[in-house]
């Protein structure tokens, strides 16, 4: 099976999970599409720094864990920004969606469509609705 097989079957695998911070959220959602299309994921060296104590860390505790303030220089320094209409696979941002501390949710886009969590299972968002994308290396 290849890449966008593998994703369509990662979404299906995930769809109807409950979301949970530090195991099932945006970017461990995401970070898990990337694995399941290239073997790795584009953020495996975040998992389990963004949590203290069973919490989310907040904003300066980001900021002073990362080193950075906003997180689209961030990603900047990890992937390719894809432009306006983004490959499958693609690594998007959305605040159109559950966001959280970042001001942004993480999605993977499917094609026409993009893929984001919401607290019981995956939710389905057009392009326009995107702020930012970014293609897989």
């Amino acid at each position: 099976m290849g890449p966008q097989g593998s994703l369509a079957e990662y979404i299906r695998d995930v769809d109807g999970r409950a979301f949970e911070w530090g195991v099932h959220d945006c970017l461990t959602f995401t970070n898990g599409a990337f694995v399941a299309m290239h073997g790795k994921g584009w953020a495996d060296d975040w998992l389990g720094r963004y949590m203290i104590d069973g919490r989310v860390m907040r904003r300066r505790e980001l900021i002073a864990e990362f080193g950075w303030s906003k997180v689209e220089p961030a990603i900047d320094a990890k992937l390719k920004r894809a432009g306006r209409y983004p490959p499958r696979g693609a690594l998007v941002t959305s605040k159109h969606a559950q966001r959280w501390i970042t001001g942004v949710a993480f999605g993977i886009c499917t094609g026409d469509r993009c893929v984001f969590l919401g607290k019981q299972d995956v939710i389905h968002m057009t392009l326009d609705l995107i702020d930012n994308a970014w293609a897989p290396e």
